[in-house]
């Protein structure tokens, strides 16, 4: 467990922090604790502009610049050699934090919503979490085997979007089954989107990468739309067909 710093003076990072920060490296640490280890300046200054109350502490190299002495956030001075054994990056950052995982929120079944089924890309679950977040959309469900958002690769990919648009996890049949007529999913061949009003969408389905939306899923989805093919490329990649969907149909 992370125990709070009770002043705000700068300490060396010490050994039992970063075999505890290492740690956070591993799901099953991070869901323990309820906190991940992020890197870099521009993403951890926005977090402490706008999410200031999720950052544990702060690990920042001991040759910056910057001064930090007053930081109300136990701040922490690292040597380049410690920075280099806790990063998760090719080359360590100089401006780092230990996050707590954002607040759940529930669904109150307003609006539109994304469902994922089986995203396994990080860099493409990231996409689509920063294009959700820029159209608007604050609820994404992914099936239990979609890649974890709370992944640093997925969160460096979204910047602070990822603490902006809600993401449960579950079983995505019995969400399709419910509002059935206005689940729409995801496929090659199927309506072309700019004919359906963006009205009657309240789900939209996107499958994955390789495979599509699963044959239990496609099942339940009476309602097919698709991104007509001008050129010859086999495929679309599936956060730039997010952001071209959300595009028409986050109009009001």
């Amino acid at each position: 467990m992370i125990t709070k710093v009770t002043n705000i003076h700068l300490e060396k990072l010490s050994q039992q922090k970063i075999k505890f920060i290492k740690s956070l490296q591993l799901k099953k640490n991070r869901d323990a604790e309820k906190c991940l280890y992020l890197e870099g300046e521009t993403l951890i200054k926005d977090l402490l502009q706008y999410f200031p109350e999720l950052i544990e502490l702060l690990v920042i190299d001991q040759s910056s610049s910057e001064d930090w002495s007053h930081s109300e956030i136990p701040t922490f001075l690292a040597s380049s050699n410690d920075l280099q054994k806790i990063t998760q990056l090719k080359t360590a950052k100089k401006l780092n934090a230990v996050v707590r995982y954002p607040e759940s929120r529930p669904w109150d079944e307003t609006g539109m919503v994304l469902l994922l089924d089986q995203i396994q890309d990080p860099g493409n679950l990231g996409s689509i979490i920063r294009t959700a977040d820029w159209f608007g959309i604050q609820h994404i469900f992914c099936s239990p085997n979609t890649v974890d958002y709370l992944n640093a690769k997925v969160i460096h990919s979204t910047m602070i979007s990822a603490f902006r648009v809600q993401l449960h996890y579950q079983d995505l049949a019995p969400l399709i089954e419910k509002y059935q007529d206005s689940a729409f999913g995801t496929f090659m061949e199927g309506e072309s989107f700019e004919s359906i009003p963006s009205k009657k969408v309240k789900l939209l389905v996107l499958g994955n990468e390789g495979r599509g939306i699963s044959p239990e899923l496609t099942a339940l989805l009476p309602n097919k739309m698709t991104i007509p093919r001008i050129g010859t490329a086999e495929s679309l990649n599936v956060g730039v067909a997010t952001g071209i969907l959300l595009q028409h149909l986050t109009k009001s």
